[in-house]
Formats: structure tokens, C-alpha cells, sequence
């Protein structure tokens, strides 16, 4: 009895608002069950940075996409005099060697 109802507790649940969320033919969850900030900053896999500007002149704080042909993670730096996509790769003992606030301001990718 107790898994009869467990199962109709999860069927129910399953891809409702506050629920379970579900999978779908390749085990991931479909994008209609993910919050706003999980699809909106990630703006996808580009060829190289020419590819990127070309889709996202401009971009948002959190915004961020993967180069293919640099390896690496790019991110939207408003914050610059004339705002841009920057590639944000620093080698580990540049990351540790920074201070505890500039690495909370800092994304970063680490490098060998």
C-alpha cells in the first residue's frame, strides 16, 4: 500500500511547481522545469569570440557563454569604461595569491 501511494505522491508531483522535476530522453531536465537565472545567463557554446559578439553585442551582469576556440569560459564585464566580453583565465597560484575580496569579485577559470 505504502508504494502505491509513494507512487502516486511522485506521478503527481512529477514537473508540477514545487514538485519533482522530470527527465527527459537523455536524462537532463527540460528546460521549461529550470528557474529563469539557471537558462538566462548561460548564452550557449560559440565557435570563437567573433561568434559570441555576433549573437550577444551586449550582455547582462552573470551573463556568460564557452568559446570553443579559446577553451574557456567568456563573461559580460559591465563594469569596464567601455563594457565587454572578457575571458577571465588565471593560472591557480594567481587565484590563491589574490585577497579574499577580489577573489569573491573575481570568476574565474583555472589554467596549468
Amino acid at each position: 500500500m505504502a508504494s502505491a501511494i509513494s507512487y502516486e505522491l511522485f506521478t503527481a508531483k512529477r514537473g508540477a511547481a514545487d514538485g519533482i522535476a522530470s527527465l527527459d530522453i537523455d536524462s537532463k531536465i527540460p528546460l521549461s522545469q529550470l528557474p529563469d537565472i539557471a537558462i538566462d545567463s548561460y548564452k550557449g557554446q560559440f565557435a570563437d569570440t567573433a561568434a559570441l559578439i555576433a549573437a550577444y553585442p551586449t550582455g547582462e551582469l552573470s551573463d556568460y557563454a564557452y568559446v570553443t576556440a579559446t577553451n574557456s569560459y567568456w563573461y559580460w564585464n559591465a563594469a569596464l569604461a567601455s563594457p565587454a566580453w572578457v575571458n577571465q583565465q588565471i593560472t591557480e597560484a594567481d587565484y590563491i595569491a589574490l585577497s579574499t575580496a577580489e577573489k569573491a569579485g573575481v570568476p574565474y577559470i583555472v589554467i596549468s
